[in-house]
């Protein structure tokens, strides 16, 4: 994945969590002052909504907190609603007794939680639809190198599994057309990704790695049997580097690419 869709993945994320924190901002706001004009405990719908999510807390408050608004009694001004024929502080009698209740509207401050949650909704969907469009525009380019030229592999390298106790930021790896991707903005050192292969005949094969990176160390390791073949610095280099596979035996190939304080790295690697 390229530098700049990582930008907006990046910018679109940040754009979304800053409009949900708003929301949740705004409706707690907003509960707090409704509840406490509807007879209903205020601090318990704030605790609800920033620990159950805005989303259920409002849910929750329009079917069973919000009834009847609380209006002053006349007489003390004691809240009570329109269904009291008298005021439950002071005995007298309520003037409003059986009218219909007044409808209460969301406001301002409602309307802006309303338009934050959306706006925070649809940053996400479209960040969905982006990604998605990108992917299958990815999917239908051939893969080149950082010259240019068209990569064409021989064998197919897939993606591995791995084992990491240290932390990676922005980080992606696939395969495609034969050629292992990775890509991984910064990690802890000795953080490593891997692909895998598998060997016809090693004479015959040369194995082709074409990074960028900035900072410091980049490693390949080549790994056959659970045993390290040989280890290349594959940092710092300008175009393809190719390395041969003569030392090993046909059967299954395992590549680590273990970083020393490089950023910004973006690999392909394939098998000629």
């Amino acid at each position: 994945m390229a530098v700049m869709p990582l930008i907006l993945i990046f910018g679109f994320l940040m754009l979304a969590g800053l409009l949900g924190l708003a929301f949740t901002v705004l409706s707690c706001v907003w509960l707090y002052r409704d509840s406490r004009l509807h007879g209903q405990p205020p601090a318990l719908w704030v605790l609800l909504a920033v620990f159950a999510g805005p989303i259920i807390a409002l849910l929750l408050y329009f079917i069973f907190g919000r009834k009847q608004a609380l209006e002053p009694c006349e007489s003390c001004g004691a809240p009570l609603t329109r269904a009291d024929r008298f005021c439950p502080a002071c005995g007298a009698a309520n003037s409003r007794y059986g009218e219909p209740a007044p409808k209460t509207k969301l406001g301002a401050l409602g309307k802006a939680a309303v338009a934050c949650g959306l706006a925070s909704v649809l940053c996400m969907a479209g960040l969905l639809v982006g990604m998605f469009v990108y992917a299958f525009s990815a999917g239908s380019t051939p893969l080149v190198t950082t010259g240019g030229a068209a990569i064409v592999a021989g064998l197919p390298i897939e993606s591995a599994a791995d084992v990491n106790t240290g932390w990676v930021l922005m980080s992606t790896k696939g395969h495609r057309d034969g050629v292992w991707t990775f890509s991984m903005n910064k990690t802890s050192d000795g953080y490593h990704t891997s692909g895998r292969f598998d060997l016809d005949d090693p004479h015959d094969r040369i194995l082709a790695v074409d990074v960028t990176c900035e900072g410091e160390t980049l490693e390949l390791e080549v790994i056959q049997n659970g045993e390290t073949i040989y280890t290349e610095t594959i940092s710092g280099a300008d175009g393809v580097q190719y390395f041969s596979l003569s030392d090993l035996a046909p059967g299954t190939v395992k590549l680590r690419v273990v970083n020393h304080g490089a950023t910004d790295i973006n690999g392909r690697v394939w098998v000629e």
